[in-house]
């Protein structure tokens, strides 16, 4: 695998969710509205509503990218320098903070978002069931749109095990049904493919990755967290074996590609037409993890030598899922494309610094890691308009740090919306409350935390109002200024709720204290009594402390 590979795949996928992201979820009329024409052609600036109904049109710049983009940036964030991927900190802390800043974001990845923020919620266990959603029900292509980092940074690219094994981790914290966990795996696979081959995976190529959805439940069998932590809640959830789950997600792609004449041109007509066979069109199954990445895998094939027209047809075929499947075509074509894409992409430098440091880690190089909050302090606030909030620093987004922004606050009666700044670089439109509250310092990430001396009251003015708009700049002294920060006589501390640790934390801590008895004997039982999933939790504890202990002991002196 080359870096230009890896750099290509990453900047194609953004650029395929840019122009997906323009044409997402409208008809020709909405597409003129936005852009001007009938047809997107190329990334441009354009508006769009954000927030829903009662939110704000919002100038999007150009190459302005959705979910699919901002998830797979979360996704690398969260894969150490190490190389292992931190789960924990995925789900908790970057899906959380996404809820602030998401563009396009499905229903299903927004409550699977909203679940994380209980206490009690842990990335293999966020399984809930509201009025608007159930977790086992989320079967759409949010885990398969944004799991390329696990293939860009593995050393093995012929090794589906390890990969598989990461994506699935990332898959569950969001999605419960079989179809999006086990799409996300099947992309993968052609990824890596793509990479490992350097040639897009054709119908040969499909059919073995298709029969290797039946061994991802012995995958999972191996890893301690999925088999005794997230497997047994599923299933009693669920109310299935997830083995027969994989066998019948398996068939339903091979009976899709049993209807698909590969022979045939890949036309405006004929694509639209296998969409709608393969119910691309349809509201049920428009967004399937499944369905989504085998027409990803078709265009990619049809359009190995034209990667800009293939992109386009995806864009430009209205009522399906336009920027994901461009997006995760782009993924696959570009790591066989030489050079960049041929429009502009937002964040295209930290799109390539982080595809880098993916490139990096397959190398066996050391890179840095993302410093997040203490996930034992980190409690985030119950409403999603208050992970942004001021600090003695100024303006910050709750897991990411600082905020600087970069443009006038758009104000609606509910809440302010303002592009800014992350300290790596991303841009994100934030949305958040017309008055900032102070924001929890343990909801910062510890290199860029404030001074302890410093108190969120001690906040001076100037900075307190740099979100400021300028309508808001000579209102009269009673007013509520936009996107301040309270008078200190207003604040309040809000109480903090600790988050338990995790079983690889006390298992850590074990480790510090030597593995005394008496210490290991009270942590056991306290997993067993740890509730309705007790022993579950106790087994998983046991095989990692085994496997701790085994290490230290082993362990040159």
């Amino acid at each position: 695998m080359q870096w230009e590979a890896v750099r290509a795949s990453a900047q194609w996928a953004a650029y395929g969710d840019a122009l997906g992201f323009i044409t997402e979820l409208t008809d020709t009329a909405g597409v003129r509205r936005r852009i001007g024409q009938d047809e997107v052609t190329t990334t441009v600036r354009w508006k769009r509503r954000i927030g829903g109904r009662y939110g704000r049109d919002m100038l999007l710049p150009a190459g302005a990218y959705s979910d699919d983009t901002q998830l797979r940036l979360a996704t690398s964030r969260a894969i150490r320098g190490d190389g292992e991927f931190d789960a924990e900190a995925f789900a908790k802390i970057e899906v959380v903070a996404w809820q602030a800043y998401a563009l396009g974001a499905g229903r299903g990845t927004k409550a699977a978002a909203t679940g994380l923020m209980r206490v009690e919620a842990k990335w293999s266990q966020n399984i809930f069931a509201t009025k608007a959603a159930r977790y086992v029900d989320i079967g759409g292509n949010g885990a398969a749109m944004r799991i390329q980092p696990h293939v860009w940074s593995a050393r093995d690219l012929a090794n589906w095990d390890n990969i598989t094994r990461d994506v699935v981790r990332n898959a569950v914290s969001t999605h419960g049904h079989p179809r999006g966990i086990l799409g996300a795996v099947l992309h993968a696979v052609l990824l890596a493919h793509a990479l490992d081959t350097n040639e897009i995976p054709g119908p040969k190529q499909w059919r073995p990755a298709i029969d290797w959805l039946e061994q991802v439940p012995d995958v999972i069998a191996k890893d301690d967290e999925l088999a005794y932590l997230w497997l047994p809640t599923w299933s009693d959830a669920a109310g299935i074996d997830f083995r027969s789950a994989a066998v019948t997600v398996a068939n339903e792609c091979r009976a899709a590609l049993e209807a698909f004449d590969s022979t045939t041109p890949l036309t405006t007509e004929t694509y639209a037409a296998l969409v709608k066979q393969w119910g691309g069109f349809d509201d049920a199954t428009r967004g399937s993890g499944t369905v989504t990445t085998l027409l990803a895998a078709v265009l990619a094939h049809a359009c190995t030598d034209s990667p800009e027209a293939g992109l386009l047809l995806a864009a430009n075929t209205l009522g399906s899922d336009t920027d994901t499947i461009a997006t995760m075509a782009g993924a696959l074509l570009g790591a066989v494309t030489a050079g960049p894409p041929p429009g502009t992409v937002q964040d295209a430098k930290v799109i390539d610094s982080e595809a880098r440091r993916m490139w990096d880690l397959s190398q066996g190089r050391e890179v840095s890691t993302f410093t997040y909050p203490d996930l034992l302090r980190w409690s985030p606030p119950k409403a999603t308009l208050d992970l942004v909030g001021h600090t003695p620093m100024g303006p910050a987004l709750a897991g990411l740090g600082p905020l600087t922004p970069t443009d006038t606050p758009a104000v609606s009666n509910q809440a302010t919306y303002v592009w800014g700044t992350l300290p790596f670089g991303q841009s994100v439109l934030v949305r958040a409350r017309p008055d900032l509250r102070p924001l929890d310092e343990n909801l910062l990430p510890g290199d860029v935390r404030p001074p302890r001396s410093r108190q969120a009251a001690d906040v001076p003015k100037e900075q307190q109002l740099q979100f400021e708009a300028p309508v808001q700049a000579a209102a009269s002294a009673d007013q509520r200024p936009v996107l301040a920060g309270t008078t200190p006589a207003a604040m309040s501390e809000r109480a903090h709720r600790q988050a338990p640790p995790s079983i690889e934390e006390i298992v850590q801590e074990l480790a510090r204290s030597g593995f005394a008895p008496e210490q290991v004997g009270q942590a056991l039982l306290h997993q067993i009594r740890g509730g309705r999933y007790g022993v579950e939790r106790a087994a998983a504890f046991a095989g990692l402390l085994a496997r701790a202990y085994r290490s230290e002991r082993e362990r040159p002196r």
